[in-house]
Parts: structure tokens; C-alpha cells; sequence
């Protein structure tokens, strides 16, 4: 596998002091110019592929809308089209998986999770960073989010910008320690949050008995390997193949999984947040499914609420519904009634 032999600790120890060189370079420009104003009107202004770069900006960022607006030369279009309907396809699953999986398997991971304790937003309005994940998620895997009408690549230049915004704040109020933690929003840390979206998603999808094939599963990573590229992470830390997201996510979790502060605040943040906007019975759920899914290694490590055994029952039930489901004995739209019933 051709790009397994980068998965070594060296190799990502200098991923860790590596960020986004054109986003950090138009940002500093905008700060150091007194231009936050223009910052915010920039980030306005990025709502459609199409859009026009306005005149008056610093060379650094009309440098970093044009050269960011293509797609990488190996992206197939095909596959990203296919990405996009297995989304549409899974979109409420694979949204739960973001919430119950995704996230709080990124938070596992101390150094990453010290960069969004230190940013504050995702702990003090968790509703509004969270809308806008779900938001750039959507603008990336919707119908023709890349072509002008589109989205997508709008919505990552964005969060290029707003990545190292974040990297120029920590960075500027020196209480961040690059040798220990690696540069705020660093390689590694992109690639492993790239990862949880695409890899681990799916993969929480299946530990819920979702049958899903090799090929759906590689044509719904492609899709994002490409958001990934368009985002600024290095080629080599985007995997080709089953083997390669295997064991590029087996190195971060060895490397970047441990209990920490940070970690455990960003959960009890999420889990409020899902208390909120769930019935009762789905936020007695929450903390048995992210408990199944993460294991209990990790939940604890993140202070994740012990598992009641009737929310265990409750998870065994719809893993088997999803199992029947997949040989044809549900109807898909019937799928979500029977979830809620599940879960009273």
C-alpha cells in the first residue's frame, strides 16, 4: 500500500508542526492590517462557488481564493458523485454517527481537543459550531456542491480561513506549547478530524449493523479525501484505500488518544447540547450509543456516563432492525419510526 509507508511516528511528529502555510499567510495579513472588519465581510461574501473576490484585499488573500478554488487533478468526478448519494442516501445516520462518534472520537485525542477548549466556542456556543459543521458538511455532499452553483468549496475556503484565524489567536496569546502539542490545527490533527467524518462515520454506521459495501464506503471517502485536499491537508495523510484509513487512524489513536481536561468538557458539552434539542428517551440513549461505539476505553477516558442495560437493550434492538432492514424486511421510511419506538 503506497501510502502506509508515510504512517510512521517520525513522519507524523512533523505533520504535528505543519498547518496551512496560504490560509495563515492571508489571515496575518488581514490582522496585522487592522482588516478584521474585511475578515468578517470576506467570510459573508463566501456563500456561492461563483462568487466574485472583491476589490481591496491584501495580495495574500486574493492569492489564497484563487489557488484554492480548484479541484485536485486526481478528483473524479464520478465517485464524488457517487459519495454525495450515499450521503443522501444514510444523511440521518451518518449525521447521528457525527454526534455520537465522530465528535467525541476527536476529542480522545488531548492535543486536538486542547485547540477547541482554547477557542471556547465549541464549549460556550455549542449549538451554533455545531450547526456550522453540520453546515459544511452538507455544502460539501450535496448534488452538484462543487459545480458554480454549488457550495462546497466556498464552504471550505471558510473553514480554512476560520482554522487559522483560530491558529493565529492561540498562536498570538503564547499559552500554546507547539513542541508538546504540535502547532494549533495542525496536519495530523486535520487529517484525523477528515477521517472521523468519512472513515469513522461509516464505521459507526456498520457497529449499528448497517450493511454497507467496500466500494460505497471508498467512493464516500474519495468525496472527502477531495474536500480534504481542497482543505490544505497534505496528499500523503489522505489514505486510497480501505488498508491505508485502517492504519493512518490506528497511528493517531495510538499517538494522540489520552484522557484529558479538555476532552472531558468538550463531551459534557455535546451531551447538554444533545439533552436540549432531543425526547427524553434519546438523551438517556445518547451516552449508551457513544459508550458502544466508542468502547469503553475511550468513554471513559471522556467521562462518558456508565451504560444502563436497558439502554443496551435498546442499542441491541436497533442494530438488529438495521440488520433486517438491510435483508428487505423494512422499508427505509419505516426505519425511524420504529428508532423512536425504540427508544421510549
Amino acid at each position: 500500500m503506497r501510502k502506509i509507508r508515510y504512517y510512521t511516528n517520525q513522519f507524523l511528529s512533523g505533520m504535528r508542526q505543519q498547518t496551512d502555510p496560504l490560509a495563515d499567510r492571508a489571515v496575518k495579513a488581514l490582522y496585522d492590517n487592522r482588516e478584521s472588519l474585511h475578515f468578517r465581510k470576506l467570510l459573508a461574501i463566501l456563500n456561492q462557488n461563483d462568487y466574485e473576490i472583491p476589490s481591496g484585499l491584501s495580495p495574500e488573500v486574493v492569492e489564497f481564493l484563487k489557488r484554492t478554488r480548484d479541484l485536485p487533478s486526481w478528483a473524479d468526478l464520478h465517485r464524488m458523485g457517487k459519495g454525495a448519494k450515499f450521503f443522501a442516501r444514510h444523511a440521518p445516520n451518518l449525521m447521528s454517527m457525527l454526534g455520537l462518534f465522530s465528535l467525541p472520537y476527536c476529542y480522545a485525542a488531548a492535543h486536538g481537543a486542547r485547540v477547541l477548549y482554547f477557542s471556547e466556542r465549541l464549549r460556550n456556543d455549542p449549538d451554533k459550531r455545531l450547526a456550522e459543521t453540520g453546515q459544511y458538511i452538507f455544502d460539501v455532499t450535496s448534488k452538484n456542491a462543487f459545480s458554480s452553483q454549488g457550495k462546497a468549496i466556498c464552504s471550505i475556503q471558510k473553514v480554512r480561513l476560520m482554522h487559522a484565524a483560530v491558529r493565529y489567536h492561540i498562536q498570538k496569546s503564547r499559552q500554546w506549547n507547539n513542541g508538546t502539542w504540535g502547532k494549533p490545527i495542525n496536519q495530523e490533527d486535520m487529517a484525523g478530524t477528515n477521517l472521523a467524518i468519512s472513515l469513522i462515520a461509516t464505521r459507526g454506521l456498520r457497529k449499528m449493523g448497517m450493511r454497507l459495501s467496500y466500494n460505497e464506503v471508498m467512493d464516500y471517502m474519495h468525496l472527502w479525501n477531495v474536500a480534504g485536499c481542497m482543505m490544505g491537508i497534505d496528499e500523503r495523510l489522505l489514505p486510497d484505500t480501505g488498508k491505508e484509513a485502517f492504519m493512518l487512524d490506528k497511528m493517531i489513536v495510538t499517538r494522540q488518544f489520552e484522557s484529558s481536561e479538555a476532552g472531558r468538557i468538550l463531551t459534557a458539552s455535546l451531551l447538554k447540547y444533545m439533552t436540549q434539542q432531543t425526547t427524553d428517551a434519546m438523551t438517556r440513549l445518547a451516552p449508551a450509543c457513544m459508550r458502544f461505539l466508542l468502547g469503553d476505553k475511550v468513554a471513559d477516558s471522556l467521562a462518558i456516563p456508565k451504560t444502563e442495560t436497558g439502554g443496551n437493550i435498546t442499542i441491541n434492538g436497533i442494530r438488529v432492525l438495521n440488520m433486517i432492514c438491510n435483508m428487505g424486511g423494512y422499508r427505509e421510511k419505516n426505519r425511524y419510526r420504529i428508532y423512536a419506538r425504540l427508544g421510549q
